[in-house]
């Protein structure tokens, strides 16, 4: 009985029948149907994997590091944490702002941190929360004397300033100065001048360093700048005497705080959440602000996976993936790509060193996830490449992490 020759080992297959998993020819290989606890080489040699160490007796979790700065972040128990991995001794950066998970991203020199309780930055010194508190009215804008403002109607709103950051606006309030025709003192058109008197009690209590104010012209519909009021020394109530010199026009109207997601990412000038089947969209260089018309895509079934390239967004749903083309949220278009189920939060982006330039179509970074046919690059312009098509099948698992070693690519199941 003739030998069977084990080397050089191709990988995996548990699709083909027993007779096709050897293969003769010039370039002989032999398939496996599991390989558990090995590694496979390039040239088809087996190694025993190397195990796991245990490095500190800490619980750290969603752990980390920036590719640029290096620094390596995570989170234990309820806290945000810079590590240090020579001793994996931890610096507290947040206290009591993550549930479950957290996700990072580095945008102009800045650390930004979805986690599920809020947004946060980390500038290389502190973290502070991103999103800015909508501002309200907690009583109606009463008419006081004293004031510049003749007759006619108003239209007030407010925004709140926390470090260089504007929210949106308020609800507007529509405020009505009568004529009061039956004034008898000659010089009623001074005394039926009126000054709008707003309370902010509340918004004192919220962590901001400013209120400010907008207001139209008399009888006017576009609301202008009448003044910043530093929260500091600031009374109960804020008092509007007069138009006379507005400033600029209002721009962040029907715009609310960036919303939280389970994915968070970065693409086009803009941040990325992702909860449920909806993924938001942040405004450019406005981060902590989400456009509540149009800011936003709703998608069929349940996200598992974001991950933007040059040309779009690879997004995983249950049961396929769908590619979104389009260089605005309202202009976004979505193409059904695959039919395979993608393994959730398996995706990870991969560059033209990992993949190859054919792939990589001149350089631009891949997206790659673990679906249940095996590994599957999608790249930058919306093409589906299946590496393990006819080889592999039956990959499930509630979610996955894939971390790149080397050339090689590996996704930790669980």
């Amino acid at each position: 009985m003739a030998g069977l020759k084990l080397f050089p080992i191709a990988g995996m297959n548990n699709v083909s029948a027993d007779d096709a998993l050897q293969r003769g020819g010039d370039s002989p290989k032999l398939f496996v149907r599991d390989a558990l606890n090995v590694d496979i080489s390039d040239t088809g040699r087996i190694a025993l994997r190397k195990g796991a160490v245990q490095v500190s007796a800490s619980n750290f979790k969603n752990i980390w590091q920036s590719p640029l700065h290096k620094d390596v972040f995570a989170t234990l128990d309820h806290d945000v944490v810079l590590v240090n991995p020579r001793d994996w001794s931890h610096r507290i950066l947040g206290e009591n702002i993550v549930g479950q998970y957290a996700s990072y991203k580095v945008v102009n020199n800045l650390v930004y941190i979805c986690t599920d309780i809020d947004l946060f930055v980390f500038d290389g010194v502190a973290l502070t929360a991103l999103n800015v508190p909508l501002p309200y009215f907690s009583k109606e804008p009463i008419l006081g004397d004293g004031g510049q403002l003749p007759h006619g109607n108003y239209v007030i709103a407010m925004s709140l300033l926390k470090n260089g950051r504007e929210s949106g606006l308020s609800e507007s309030r529509l405020i009505k100065i009568d004529n009061d025709l039956t004034q008898t003192n000659p010089d009623f058109a001074i005394n039926s001048l009126k000054k709008i008197q707003i309370n902010i009690l509340e918004l004192k209590l919220l962590n901001i360093d400013a209120v400010r104010v907008y207001i139209t012209y008399t009888n006017g519909s576009v609301l202008r700048h009448y003044d910043d009021f530093n929260i500091n020394g600031l009374g109960s109530n804020i008092d509007i005497l007069s138009v006379d010199k507005l400033g600029f026009e209002a721009q962040f109207e029907n715009y609310s705080p960036m919303p939280i997601g389970k994915f968070f990412d970065f693409w086009n000038g803009r941040l990325l959440t992702a909860d449920k089947n909806i993924i938001y969209f942040s405004e450019p260089l406005a981060y902590h602000l989400n456009d509540e018309k149009y800011g936003f895509v709703m998608l069929p079934q349940r996200i598992t996976f974001l991950m933007p390239v040059d040309g779009g967004i690879w997004v995983g749903q249950v049961d396929h993936v769908v590619f979104l083309s389009g260089g605005q949220p309202d202009e976004m278009t979505f193409i059904r790509k695959t039919a395979h189920a993608p393994v959730p939060s398996s995706a990870m982006l991969v560059d033209s060193e990992t993949v190859g330039s054919d792939i990589s179509q001149g350089g631009a970074k891949s997206a790659l996830w673990l679906a249940e046919n095996g590994y599957v690059i999608g790249t930058s312009t919306g093409q589906i490449i299946e590496l393990h098509a006819g080889t592999l099948k039956g990959i499930t698992s509630k979610s996955g992490r894939s971390v790149r070693l080397g050339r090689r690519i590996i996704t930790a199941l669980g």
